[in-house]
């Protein structure tokens, strides 16, 4: 967000750059607890250390040299971070509750279902063709995002910066939930991985890959697959005045849905508690991005 030259440094900070100092200034301070036993935290609070350095020198720039390349940056960097992030979920989620808690979600999903959704479903659809398109759907997310942000700055960049506030930070919102409660998914909590076939497609066969070489147990309670699918939809549709991309990205959103279950990333019971958050996510961060727009127009008015 462009700002007005004037003698308050801290008015150069959007509302963007404060929530997103906020997450790695919190999770920074959560870490400490995790010192005992961690392992080699250096690079993850060096990282903090070199994203805080970022914040201040991007607003500088954008005030001493302001171009359209400087404005792009300094509103959407946050999404070259998120992965980082999340990944992160997996180094941070037992600090304070040192065992996961798979047992407990999977439970409520044989409380609730009778059976295990996310062990029945591929075991009901192990055709080749409707593997493929769960997996498409499911690594889709990570387009949708980045086409839902940059779409929205591109059509509108004054009127995108809220939106896309939404959409960081409930990131940051899902993954402080992934920190505090460790629940990693059926994949790993049944050990599926290796013992399923190789799909036969390539999407799938790219999928399995990546999960046995790279993956590593993060959060799955709530899914923030299908809540930041579910935020997408939603500010496609309130900051959008044409509704092309809602409707290209909705087959993808249902079938995100329905893939986060069958390709055993997250139980059912995920998915009901992504529908519940998303909406209440939503409100937060428009809450939040309120109050911070408000404070930063404050200090404006007194540089």
């Amino acid at each position: 967000m462009k700002t007005k030259p004037g003698n308050n440094f801290s008015a150069l900070f959007t509302p963007l750059d404060i929530g997103t100092a906020f997450y790695v200034i919190l999770s920074g301070i959560y870490l400490c607890f995790g010192l005992s036993f961690l392992k080699d935290p250096s690079p993850h609070f060096l990282s903090r250390f070199a994203i805080l350095l970022f914040i201040p020198i991007s607003a500088y720039l954008e005030k001493k040299y302001p171009n359209k390349l400087i404005l792009f940056i300094r509103n959407l960097y946050p999404l070259i971070f998120l992965s980082f992030f999340y990944a992160e979920t997996g180094y941070m989620k037992n600090i304070i509750i040192r065992d996961n808690l798979d047992v407990y979600f999977s439970g409520i999903d044989q409380v609730i279902w009778g059976f295990q959704p996310s062990l029945q479903f591929s075991k009901a659809m192990p055709q080749g063709w409707f593997n493929e398109l769960m997996n498409i759907s499911y690594i889709s997310y990570y387009f949708i995002t980045a086409a839902v942000c940059i779409a929205i700055y591109l059509n509108e960049t004054k009127l995108s910066y809220k939106p896309i506030f939404i959409i960081v930070f409930s990131f940051y919102l899902y993954y402080i939930i992934f920190d505090l409660l460790p629940v990693v998914g059926p994949q790993f909590y049944f050990d599926t991985l290796t013992h399923e076939p190789t799909p036969p497609y390539p999407v799938g066969k790219f999928m399995k890959y990546l999960l046995l070489n790279y993956e590593e147990p993060t959060g799955a309670f709530p899914s923030s697959h299908v809540g930041l699918a579910l935020i997408l939809s939603y500010v496609s549709v309130k900051y959008q005045k044409k509704l092309t991309l809602f409707f290209v990205g909705l087959p993808f959103v249902i079938g995100i849905g329905f893939a986060t279950v069958y390709l055993k990333a997250h139980y059912a019971v995920d998915v009901l508690a992504a529908l519940i958050t998303a909406p209440i996510f939503i409100w937060i961060s428009g809450l939040v991005y309120n109050r911070l727009l408000l404070l930063n127009t404050s200090h404006k008015q007194n540089a």
